[in-house]
């Protein structure tokens, strides 16, 4: 069962060596802390550690800057695999290159080049929308830049950041003001350091637990004019942008989880024995495994076409980006719940990955854009204007 939703992937021969070697490595360090750091809430800093020894981080910063990035197929088959092992993990390394995208494809030379080398040193990224009030409508965001003479004089809080409280840097979207006017949203480059910033609650959530989920909250944050990325006013664009390339990251993590309690059932179902024969003979379980494996093929398939276009340089493909995230998201879900029904009373118990598997697997119809606006993405898209 070794790579068997591998089949037919196209890497170079540098991208096979990076794959292989992040596999050892999950294999060896990082699928075995999974279930520690989820029971200790604990971030894992030895997981980050390793992925800053081995140099992952260069794989979202552009060669120019000292990066090594690969095929975007490449990319999700990596988070994919570290999504199978410590999704925690493959989160916070995943929210890294979220930081960076409005920075790597927004930003000017000389913001590239001052912030890009922090990453490729080992610092940890955020990306900060949500509000209290303005979760999916992003719009309702009340957080507000002030232009002054010495740059941005930022106020407001943010919510359900990601490595909130353990990040070096920040992209932050807030509402940008100038002259008494609003002119709409820009992302800002924000670091942990700079007076006015502070960190709010940290949230205790039923998945992921080892990746840190806090607010943040900026009074009177001074923040420089070359800080902001973009022009000012027009980031609602750079924002629905990063959201296009980030829902298919969701969509490859959403997979890996699922192939992961997919083995872990099919494993179990040829050891457990019932009525005399591994239950996996059982036509009941042999249904389910295949169901499961369909359903994980299909929605891997759909990842994989959104990296095709978007490695074809195709500049239009939200729509299979929201498809991909929502049937991979909830893909996941079914799949992760299938295989604790297959371990019985036993998945319900944490000594099996299973249960930790099917927590991890809901946050994927949430971030990013729940499975709801993923739905109205893709029926906008069909809907003729006039």
């Amino acid at each position: 069962m070794k790579d068997f939703f591998l089949k037919g992937v196209t890497l170079s021969e540098e991208e096979k060596l990076v794959v292989e070697t992040v596999q050892d490595l999950c294999r060896k360090e990082i699928g075995p802390r999974a279930a520690e750091v989820d029971r200790d809430e604990r971030f894992p800093w030895e997981n980050i550690e390793i992925i800053n020894e081995i140099g992952l981080n260069g794989l979202f910063i552009p060669e120019a800057y000292g990066g090594s990035p690969v095929s975007k197929t490449a990319w999700l088959v990596i988070l994919r695999e570290l999504s199978k092992a410590c999704p925690s993990t493959a989160i916070i390394f995943a929210t890294t290159s979220h930081c960076c995208y409005p920075i790597v494809k927004f930003g000017t030379p000389e913001q590239k080049e001052k912030f890009l080398p922090m990453f490729l040193k080992g610092a940890l990224g955020a990306i900060s929308m949500t509000e209290s009030h303005a979760g999916s409508d992003v719009r309702s965001m009340k957080s507000t830049a002030i232009k002054t003479s010495d740059g941005y004089v930022i106020n407001g809080t943010k919510t359900f950041v990601t490595s909130g409280d353990t990040a070096d840097l920040f992209s932050v979207f807030l509402n940008v003001r100038e002259n008494g006017k609003t002119l709409g949203l820009s992302p800002f480059v924000i670091t942990k350091d700079m007076p006015g910033f502070s960190v709010g609650k940290k949230e205790e959530k039923m998945g992921v637990r080892a990746s840190s989920t806090a607010g943040i909250v900026l009074e009177d944050c001074l923040v420089p004019e070359d800080h902001l990325i973009g022009v000012p006013g027009e980031g609602f664009k750079i924002l629905l942008d990063y959201l296009n390339d980030s829902r298919p990251n969701i969509a490859a993590q959403a997979v890996g989880v699922a192939e992961a309690a997919f083995e872990a059932a099919v494993s179990y179902a040829n050891e457990r024995v019932q009525f005399g024969k591994r239950i996996i003979e059982h036509q009941g379980i042999q249904f389910m495994i295949a169901e499961m494996a369909t359903r994980i093929q299909a929605a891997w398939q759909s990842v994989l076409h959104v990296a095709k276009l978007m490695d074809l340089g195709h500049e239009d493909f939200s729509a299979e980006a929201s498809m991909a995230k929502l049937m991979a998201s909830e893909m996941a879900e079914k799949v992760t719940s299938d295989a604790i029904q297959i371990h019985g009373g036993y998945g319900y118990c944490r000594d099996y990955p299973v249960e930790r598997m099917m927590r991890d697997s809901k946050i994927t119809q949430i971030y990013e854009g729940t499975s709801q606006i993923q739905k109205i993405v893709i029926g906008r898209y069909f809907t003729e204007k006039k």
